[in-house]
């Protein structure tokens, strides 16, 4: 009824009126969607720098935090690989210190004491005094030191302290691999666990800028602005965006539990600090194998390949006669059973010659002879096959560099492309070009690219550090 008075009054003044609500209502629709972006905007632009601001508050506020530094020294001391390898090592020590015996004369000191005897008896017979039993008296107390020095054994003994020596140049070689390795590990484990760190801060973020969408929905749907479609599609992508971040921080903690592992604790509880490092493809250029000169694993290969060698040649020395220098003294009682009678103990001894011949031993010394010619071909084979696995190791750790460098590249330009994306949504939703939908759509391709940076930037570490195990230089600084 006001309506047709305000008709009657006059046409003119009636469209002025309804132009002017119109007008209104739609300025205010765009003023609370403008409202609702700039605070959307200000949520994602600042996920870095409020990233870095919360683990440096957690810093100054004493929480326990791992850096790359110290999981590699704590790794040093605990690792159980790197223990291992250093008793390998001492047992290598001993075993060359074995090798002497064959040098070195064997002394040995035997002492008895008879407390209870029946002896054996022989019968004589003499011509003037008939049948007689004397006693095969054997001493009451009896000490013996006797000592027997090598003198020949068909250099049985000299390939045995050269295989020996070999050996322990091996292990060490070893030794030193294995500490590399460990390094290596740790370094790789500690930035997976680093990067999955940032993948589930990345998830988290992620999860609440839907969040922040879904409530802005809800509210443009109450102001007649979004559809029950919108509301549908942001609640699903929530849901993806929630098992995304149980994902990411299983993750986040199946890394760091690998890693306490390789350090050789139980279980891991502090945060870790650092920085990925950005890596470029010009790192490896002047990269090569080297002739596998700095690779202490296939040095290793190669002492314990020589070591098989003059076992073989020592096996091989059965058929040698041995010759050795030997020498018996006695001192013992055969008169009472009083120890400290010094009166009635007597000495004795003994010094020659020995020469022993093994004619057969039923196969026992062809049989090992046999088997350290074997035991030495292994190892030929096995450093063959160790060598060959070295060069494609090279080949396709490098490859995979490249390509990760490539791809770093890559997914930084479309941070910045998606970011620019963003704000283009932005700007076309304020002006009423663009949905709710294309901006959220636009932000989860701006996630996206950042976890595909992360994702780059662990894959080249990885390759970067297996190449490091290829080549056994140290690229990674």
């Amino acid at each position: 009824m006001m309506d047709l008075n305000a008709f009657c009054q006059g046409p003119t003044n009636f469209l002025i009126s309804k132009l002017s609500r119109s007008l209104l209502s739609g300025l205010f629709r765009m003023l609370f969607v403008s409202v609702l972006a700039s605070a959307q905007a200000l949520g994602i632009e600042s996920f870095e720098s409020t990233n870095r601001a919360d683990r440096a508050s957690k810093i100054s506020s004493g929480t326990t935090y791992l850096n790359l530094e110290q999981a590699i020294s704590e790794g040093a001391v605990n690792s159980p690989k790197i223990e291992v390898a250093r008793s390998a090592s001492e047992e290598a020590r001993w075993k060359k210190r074995e090798s002497l015996s064959g040098f070195l004369p064997n002394v040995t000191l035997v002492g008895t004491d008879i407390t209870s005897q029946n002896y054996m008896v022989s019968n004589f017979t003499m011509p003037t005094l008939g049948t007689m039993t004397i006693a095969n008296v054997v001493p009451s107390w009896n000490y013996t030191l006797s000592a027997q020095l090598p003198i020949f054994d068909g250099f049985a003994s000299t390939n045995n302290y050269r295989a020996a020596s070999s050996g322990e140049e091996a292990v060490a070689n070893d030794y030193s691999w294995t500490q590399f390795k460990v390094e290596k590990e740790i370094t790789l484990q500690f930035f997976k666990a680093l990067g999955s760190q940032i993948l589930k801060d990345v998830a988290e973020q992620n999860l609440k800028t839907i969040e922040d969408h879904l409530r802005d929905v809800l509210l443009f749907k109450k102001a007649g602005v979004s559809t029950n479609y919108d509301v549908l599609r942001v609640e699903v992508q929530v849901s993806e965006a929630k098992s995304e971040v149980m994902n990411a921080q299983d993750n986040s903690e199946i890394a760091k539990q690998k890693l306490a592992e390789i350090l050789g604790e139980e279980r891991e509880i502090r945060a870790l600090n650092g920085d990925l490092p950005v890596l470029k493809a010009d790192r490896i250029r002047a990269t090569n194998l080297d002739s596998f000169r700095q690779r202490s694993d296939l040095l290793s290969l190669e002492k314990k390949k020589e070591s098989l060698e003059f076992s073989e040649t020592a096996a091989s020395r059965f058929w040698s006669p041995k010759i050795s220098l030997f020498g018996n003294y006695s001192y013992y009682n055969n008169i009472n059973t009083n120890f400290p009678d010094s009166a009635a103990f007597r000495d004795a001894y003994q010094v020659g010659v020995t020469l022993t011949w093994n004619l057969f031993d039923g196969m026992l010394s062809i049989s090992r002879s046999k088997e350290s010619v074997e035991r030495r071909y292994q190892a030929e084979k096995s450093l063959r096959m160790a060598r060959l696995a070295a060069m494609n190791d090279f080949e396709m750790w490098k490859r995979k560099y490249l390509y990760y460098c490539n791809v770093y590249q890559s997914r930084v330009g479309d941070v910045d492309k998606s970011s620019e994306s963003v704000r283009l949504a932005r700007e076309g939703h304020r002006v009423g070009a663009r949905t709710n939908t294309d901006i959220l759509d636009a932000e989860s391709e701006l996630f996206r690219a950042r976890a595909g940076v992360i994702n780059a930037q662990i894959g080249a570490i990885e390759a970067l550090i297996n190449l490091e195990l290829a080549t056994g230089q140290r690229l990674l600084k």
